[in-house]
C-alpha cells in the first residue's frame, strides 16, 4: 500500500485532497501537514513514500521544502501542486527531480493516474531490496504482487523454497481479535506449540502465522495447534482463526493465505465465539467471501447518494445505506471492501456537512478492530444515522430560515421583532441570528432593508399618485427622513431620483 503525505497551508485543500487520494484506491495517507516546516519534522517518522506539496507556502515554499529533502539525503518521491500561474515554479521543480505536478483544483483522474504510477516504481524499489524470509512471503501475499516483474517473483520463489518450512508442507493462519495483541504476546502464545512457525505482523491486514508441518500429522493437525494458539491469547478480546488448506512450496502461499482470511471471514461475520479456528475446506461452500463472483457492485451508487442528499431525502439516503449492509453482509465482503465502501459512505455524508455549524460527526470504525461483523454493522450504523441526524437538523434549520424570509416578505411593513421571529420557528434568537447569517450571508436586519427596500422601489415605480412618505409608511418607514436615507443608501439615489429615472 502506497503511502502519500500532503503539505498546503490552506486546510480545506489538504483536507480535501487527503480524502480524495483514500478514496480514490489502496492509498495511505500517512501525514497532513500545514507547513514544510511541519512536514520536515515528521517526514521521517511517517514512513511516507509520496509527498504531495503546495508550491507556494509561506515562510518555506515547496521549492525550498525539495531542496532541503534532497540535501538530507530522502530519495521520496515528490509531486507538485500548483495554480496556473505557478507553472514557471511546477517547470523548476520538475527539473529539480519532481515526478509531477497538478493543478489546482485537482483532477482526480489526473491524481489517480500520478499515484498509480508512483506505487508501481515503489513496488519495484522494494522488491530490488534484500528481503528476509517474512518479507519474501509478505512480498508474494501483496494485493498488488501482479505489478511485480516476473523475474522477481521466481527470485523470491526460489528463495524460499530453500526453506525446509515452505519446501515442505504448512498451514496458514489467520488471526483475529479485538483488540488485538501485540507481536510479543503472539510470539509468545506461538514458542508454547513447540512447533516451526514463522509470524507475519502485516501492515495491510491481521496477523498470520505460517506453520510448518511434520510427516506423520493428520488432517486435523493445523485446526488442533490453532485452537491450541487461540487457547493462550486473551479470551477477553474473543481470539478467532482462519486456517488454511495444506500446501506445499513458495507459489502457494498467496493461495494458502487467502484460503485461511477467507475462513476467518466467515467466522467474522458469523460471529462465532472466542476460540473458534475455522478452516477453509470446513467452510460452507455458498457463505464464503465471494463478493466477486456475485452480480452487483461491492459499494454503494455514490452518484445516486449524492443526488438524494441534494433533494435533502434523508429517508432514501438511510435506505441506500441499509441497502448496502444488506447487501454487504450477504457478499461477505472482505474487510478492504467494507472500509472502501464505508469511506464513501460516510465521504459523501461529511461532504455535505463540511462547512455547516454544530458539533462534527465521529470517526469511521474499522471493520479489522471489530469484534464481528454485528459490532462493526453496529458502529456503522451509529456513524450514519448520526450524520443523518445532523443533515436533518440542517434541513430543519434551512426551513427555519426560509420560513423567516417568508414572513417578513410578508410582514414587512411591521416593526422588526427578533424575539417573535424566534418563537415562529422555535429557536432562540442569537441561534437565529447566527443561523440565518450562515444560511444567507446576511443579517436578519440587512433582509428585512432589502425587502422593504425592494417594496418601495415597486411602489414608486407602479404608483406615481403616492407622495414619497407614503411609499415610505406603506414600506414600514414612519419616518420620511429615515426612509429617504435607508433608501439611498441601498440605492445610491434619492426615492425622488428613482422615480424619476424610472419614468
Amino acid at each position: 500500500m502506497l503511502k502519500v503525505a500532503v503539505v498546503d497551508d490552506e486546510e480545506k485543500i489538504r483536507l480535501g485532497l487527503a480524502k480524495i487520494i483514500e478514496r480514490t484506491g489502496p492509498y495511505e495517507v500517512v501525514g497532513v501537514w500545514a507547513s514544510a516546516r511541519e512536514a520536515l519534522s515528521n517526514l521521517d517518522a511517517s514512513g511516507a513514500e509520496l509527498l504531495i506539496t503546495d508550491i507556494r507556502m509561506p515562510q518555506m515554499d515547496g521549492l525550498q521544502l525539495i531542496d532541503e529533502l534532497r540535501e538530507r539525503g530522502s530519495q521520496i518521491a515528490v509531486a507538485v501542486l500548483s495554480g496556473y500561474n505557478d507553472f514557471a515554479y511546477a517547470r523548476e521543480a520538475l527539473r529539480g527531480g519532481v515526478e509531477d505536478y497538478l493543478l489546482k483544483p485537482v483532477n482526480q483522474d489526473e491524481l489517480a493516474r500520478l499515484l498509480e504510477r508512483i506505487a508501481e516504481k515503489v513496488g519495484v524499489s522494494r522488491s530490488r531490496q534484500p528481503l528476509h524470509a517474512e518479507a519474501l512471503i509478505e512480498l508474494l501475499l501483496a494485493a498488488d504482487a501482479k505489478r511485480i516483474p516476473e523475474p522477481v517473483m521466481q527470485t523470491a520463489c526460489a528463495q524460499l523454497d530453500e526453506l525446509g518450512s515452505i519446501r515442505g508442507m504448512y498451514a496458514f493462519v489467520v488471526l483475529h481479535a479485538a483488540p488485538m495483541p501485540d507481536g510479543e504476546r503472539i510470539a509468545e502464545a506461538l514458542a508454547a506449540l513447540r512447533r516451526e512457525h514463522r509470524l507475519l505482523l502485516r501492515e495491510a491486514g491481521p496477523p498470520a502465522v505460517l506453520l510448518a508441518l511434520r510427516h506423520g500429522d493428520h488432517a486435523d493437525t493445523p485446526r488442533e495447534l490453532a485452537v491450541t494458539l487461540l487457547g493462550r491469547l486473551p479470551l477477553s478480546a474473543e481470539p478467532r482463526g482462519g486456517i488454511s488448506g495444506v500446501h506445499s512450496g513458495a507459489a502457494a502461499l498467496a493461495r494458502a493465505y487467502g484460503e485461511a482470511e477467507a475462513a476467518l471471514l466467515q467466522a467474522w461475520y458469523a460471529g462465532s465465539p472466542a476460540g473458534t479456528a475455522v478452516s477453509a475446506a470446513a467452510s460452507t461452500p455458498g457463505r464464503m467471501p465471494a463478493a466477486a463472483q456475485m452480480p452487483g457492485a461491492a459499494r454503494p451508487d455514490e452518484q445516486e447518494l449524492r443526488a438524494v442528499l441534494q433533494a435533502a431525502d434523508l429517508e432514501r439516503a438511510a435506505a441506500i445505506a441499509e441497502e448496502w449492509l444488506g447487501a454487504a453482509e450477504q457478499r461477505r465482503l472482505s474487510w478492504a471492501e467494507l472500509d472502501a465502501a464505508a469511506a464513501t459512505l460516510l465521504g459523501v455524508l461529511d461532504d455535505s456537512l463540511a462547512g455547516q455549524p454544530g458539533p462534527q460527526p465521529g470517526s469511521r470504525p474499522q471493520p479489522i478492530r471489530s469484534r464481528s461483523w454485528d459490532a462493526y454493522a453496529a458502529a456503522l450504523r451509529q456513524e450514519l444515522l448520526q450524520r443523518l441526524a445532523l443533515l436533518g437538523e440542517l434541513k430543519h434549520q434551512s426551513r427555519a430560515v426560509e420560513a423567516v424570509k417568508a414572513y417578513l416578505q410578508e410582514h414587512y411593513a411591521d416593526e422588526l421583532d427578533l424575539q417573535r421571529l424566534a418563537e415562529l420557528v422555535h429557536l432562540t434568537p442569537s441561534y437565529l441570528s447566527k443561523l440565518f447569517r450562515s444560511e444567507t450571508g446576511e443579517t436578519i436586519t440587512d433582509y428585512a432593508i432589502s425587502v422593504r427596500i425592494e417594496v418601495a422601489k415597486r411602489l414608486l415605480k407602479d404608483r406615481p399618485e403616492l407622495k414619497t412618505y407614503e411609499v415610505g409608511e406603506r414600506s414600514g418607514y414612519a419616518d420620511p427622513a429615515y426612509f429617504t436615507k435607508a433608501f439611498k443608501r441601498v440605492t445610491g439615489k434619492t426615492p425622488k431620483e428613482y422615480r424619476d429615472s424610472a419614468r
